[in-house]
């Protein structure tokens, strides 16, 4: 519903348009037959229908990451961003941190960044596994929830908030050398710059960093669930996506805080909808 009033409020038209507006039609008419009528996923009525409801929001994010990337120039011109503007709070806040660190670490450094970095690809999707086979739906449900919100405000905003990001547009500032773009690593730096520079990161949704928004739900429901056994970890591996997506240059730092109220906001959101208690029940 989100995707099809910016696609008719665009000011640049989309082809083929009735083709986009069907898919929406039918994507939303099952997420409210899903809402109004869970039972008839829930009780099993057809083989694997529980599996479908409970995984399709998070599958669904995944391919609506992929429609946003066509929504970048919904309401802006294909050259008009927000990183000059971003990069110039940075210089005033923060000093830089996305130009600068990387400078400062040795290939070990970036490979343990790049490391945490990618581990975002698997850290919520692993809990959604865990709560599952454990058969804490309402838990599960929650968490995919907040994560699925998170998601939302964020490919809604890249429309919004266009910005390129530091990796690009520290060298279209010339602040950067293009020398300079990719980083010296091991295994894991040239699997996440592939993915980053080669397959499907947007080159204008860096704002708000949805990575961020998503540790904070990560980092909420490892305490939740395990207490600070399994809090502490998850706050480790929180913190070091924080710092590798500054440190790679995928992020600016207010990118990552915004992020990190967005992530706030859909925890408390999941909890009041959900009924959560929001404090650790082991």
């Amino acid at each position: 519903t989100v995707h099809t009033v910016l696609v008719l409020k665009s000011e640049y038209p989309f082809r083929p348009l009735a083709r986009i507006l069907a898919v929406n039609a039918v994507l939303a008419a099952y997420f409210l037959f899903s809402i109004l009528r869970p039972e008839f996923f829930l009780g099993e009525l057809f083989p694997g229908s529980k599996i479908i409801f409970l995984w399709s929001p998070v599958i669904f994010f995944w391919w609506a990451y992929m429609w946003s990337g066509h929504m970048l120039r919904a309401f802006h011109p294909p050259t008009f961003t927000y990183d000059p503007q971003i990069i110039a709070f940075e210089e005033k806040w923060f000093g830089q941190p996305s130009l600068w660190w990387a400078r400062k670490g040795a290939p070990w450094v970036t490979e343990l960044m790049q490391f945490f970095y990618f581990t975002y690809f698997f850290y919520t999707f692993g809990l959604g596994l865990y709560l599952h086979y454990h058969q804490r739906i309402e838990d599960f449900q929650a968490m995919t929830f907040a994560t699925a919100f998170g998601y939302l405000i964020s490919y809604t905003f890249f429309a919004i908030t266009p910005a390129k990001g530091p990796r690009w547009a520290l060298i279209e500032a010339g602040l950067l050398s293009p020398s300079e773009q990719r980083q010296k690593g091991y295994a894991f730096t040239k699997l996440v710059e592939t993915i980053m520079y080669d397959d499907v990161a947007h080159k204008g949704g860096a704002m708000p960093s949805a990575h961020s928004s998503t540790a904070v739900v990560f980092l909420f429901w490892c305490w939740y669930i395990w207490g600070w056994e399994g809090g502490i970890p998850a706050l480790i591996i929180a913190c070091g996506m924080w710092l590798g997506a500054i440190y790679g240059r995928y992020h600016y730092a207010l990118d990552i805080i915004v992020g990190a109220l967005l992530g706030i906001a859909s925890v408390l959101l999941a909890g009041y909808i959900f009924q959560q208690s929001l404090v650790p029940v082991s």
